[in-house]
């Protein structure tokens, strides 16, 4: 029997956009591109007893009903680091205040947070893959800019791997269970790499 868990909450990249940026992930090298879908955290794996996970469950449910999808646009001239670490990472040039609000909400729940950091929303570019993959990051999407509504909340669990990571509950956002998101919100967006294709295709 399973004594803990890892849990955490994300919110999933939607289509075309998913793919691209999953593609650049795998293509810099991060093995973790062809198994994690791109998405934004706003709960950060935490370990938990499986019977803890309902009360999250339930939690999220309450903060996810009280709120819209958010929009989020993402600027690829904007990418960097974390300084203390190798994550390379795109920041959100809109929706971060959302972001943050959603995560404090669904942290002062059953689960607390363990964060080493203070919370940063951000969509992760690459891991463990050293300083190379920040330049050729910059360079493949330096063109690259999108608009689009994330109206779904997930909750997730894994068994220990950060690459193996099962849905607990998928929840839809009020205004995206009406089905008023897709019209209020279209996906939009650019991408014109500055990397050479031969670079790209390496």
């Amino acid at each position: 029997m399973v004594e803990h868990l890892l849990a955490g909450a994300v919110l999933p990249v939607p289509e075309p956009w998913r793919r691209l940026l999953a593609e650049v992930r795998s293509g810099l090298g991060d093995p973790l591109g062809s198994l994690v879908p791109p998405h934004v955290t706003v709960l950060p794996a935490t370990r938990i007893r499986p019977a803890e996970l309902p009360g999250l469950v339930r939690h999220a449910r309450a903060v996810a009903a009280t709120r819209g999808p958010i929009t989020i646009a993402l600027d690829g001239n904007g990418i960097t680091v974390f300084p203390d670490t190798d994550v390379v990472y795109a920041p959100l040039a809109e929706g971060a205040e959302d972001c943050a609000a959603l995560a404090a909400a669904l942290g002062a729940g059953p689960v607390r947070p363990e964060a080493a950091h203070p919370y940063t929303a951000h969509l992760t570019l690459a891991q463990h893959q050293g300083m190379e993959a920040l330049a050729r990051a910059r360079a493949v999407l330096g063109g690259f800019s999108a608009r689009f509504a994330l109206p779904h909340l997930v909750v997730a669990t894994s068994t220990g791997s950060l690459a193996e990571w099962s849905t607990a509950a998928r929840i839809a956002f009020p205004a995206a269970r009406s089905g008023r998101a897709a019209e209020a919100e279209p996906v939009e967006g650019t991408f014109q790499s500055q990397e050479p294709t031969e670079a790209r295709a390496a």
